[in-house]
């Protein structure tokens, strides 16, 4: 499925009373070893899983394990799309959805009566859905980026019928104040003409703000990056942000002629930085934000139950609590792991409770950045309220 909002709730409201089992696989081909390594980790997970729960559940695991044979190869086989790939199953009713992207997810097997989601909602936090358009004299180019992938979507040509424009040609002359021709001034006609063609061309920029606009909406893009010439990205942003649902980032480089994946790897460290201050921005804002805000997972639960939240604000980690799960760990309700990492899972499972509520109501979730903290009294959940 591809990764965006409808794919979200669907899979935060995939539950089975005999457990969802998650399984995530970080496929980086840099990783050496005689078999994939990630193909290992996975079926060093899945048999620590069925060894540790009880015998109902160790039978329904083992039926579905071996009816998706299939799908489990195609998790890990190297010629897979996908560098983080992710594949959830019902365990009662074998019920399928499977999730791949560029960038990385952490490995992990997960089983409880609901799916787990945590490493997914962290690679939204870095790679979420951003918009670009790319300006030049011919138009704009506009793309769509999402999870290390970037494709070009649509575009707007740009064309001007200068047939009946005249051109005047050869240099205009004026006398020095001195007399005679040695002072003379020369100026290109030609500046003239492109001048109006400069002008026609801000302004058809500056008319593409509806598509834009319906692009925004469509694709669901967090961000809108405008890069080509200044002039032309001036003439693009000017008004926009009055418009457009997303946060606009204008940007000095000139892609035009580059491809999808160019203007992707160029623009990334722009997007890291447009992130990074989003989030920093989020967090100053809950800070000044009482009594609009709540702090604390009960509080928070609180507020979701009654649908006053507005935005979700989880810091990123395993377990939105300041206690990070481990890489590759099983996670599985009939599992007792040690107490400290029980505890971090069940607050793992009460965020993914805190999303359903907060998608269900309409509410923004916004996973912050790893280098961005809530105040301590937060203790990694907080939300702003909507009353």
């Amino acid at each position: 499925m591809p990764m965006d909002r409808e794919t979200r709730l669907r899979l935060v409201k995939l539950r089975d009373d005999s457990g969802v089992l998650s399984l995530y696989v970080n496929a980086d081909p840099r990783q050496e070893g005689s078999q994939p390594p990630w193909k290992t980790r996975l079926d060093q997970g899945l048999k620590h899983l069925q060894e540790s729960v009880d015998n109902g559940t160790r039978a329904a695991l083992g039926n579905r394990l071996h009816s998706m044979e299939l799908e489990l190869e195609r998790l890990v086989n190297p010629g897979s799309p996908g560098i983080g790939r992710a594949l959830f199953v019902a365990l009662s009713d074998g019920e399928t959805f499977s999730v791949e992207m560029q960038t990385p997810l952490t490995d992990r097997v997960a089983l409880a009566p609901r799916s787990h989601l945590a490493p997914m909602f962290d690679a939204w936090a870095e790679g979420s859905p951003v918009g670009i358009a790319v300006v030049d004299g011919k138009g704009m180019r506009i793309l769509d980026s999402r999870f290390g992938r970037c494709e070009e979507i649509s575009g707007l040509s740009f064309s001007l019928d200068t047939a009946e424009w005249r051109i005047m040609k050869g240099p205009s002359a004026s006398h020095s104040a001195w007399g005679g021709r040695d002072g003379y001034i020369s100026s290109n006609q030609h500046d003239l003409f492109d001048f109006r063609v400069a002008e026609h061309l801000a302004k058809f920029l500056s008319a593409a703000h509806p598509v834009l606009e319906e692009h925004v909406m469509n694709f669901g893009w967090e961000f809108l990056v405008l890069t080509g010439e200044p002039e032309l990205v001036e003439a693009t942003s000017k008004d926009l942000l009055n418009g457009v649902k997303s946060e606009v980032v204008a940007s000095k480089l000139v892609l035009s002629q580059a491809t999808p994946a160019q203007i992707e790897e160029a623009l990334a460290p722009e997007m890291a930085r447009a992130r990074l201050a989003r989030d920093r921005k989020l967090a100053a804002d809950f800070a000044e934000a009482p009594p609009r805000a709540a702090l604390g997972s009960e509080a928070v639960l609180e507020a979701l139950q009654a649908g006053r939240v507005d935005r979700l604000l989880l810091e990123r980690d395993s377990a939105w609590s300041g206690r990070r799960i481990p890489a590759g760990i099983v996670l599985a309700d009939t599992i007792a792991p040690d107490p400290n990492l029980a505890d971090a899972i069940a607050e793992a499972q009460l965020g993914e409770a805190m999303i359903e509520l907060a998608l269900s109501s309409d509410a923004t979730v916004s996973v912050l950045g790893e280098d961005v903290r809530l105040s301590e009294k937060a203790e990694g959940v907080g939300a702003f309220l909507r009353w």
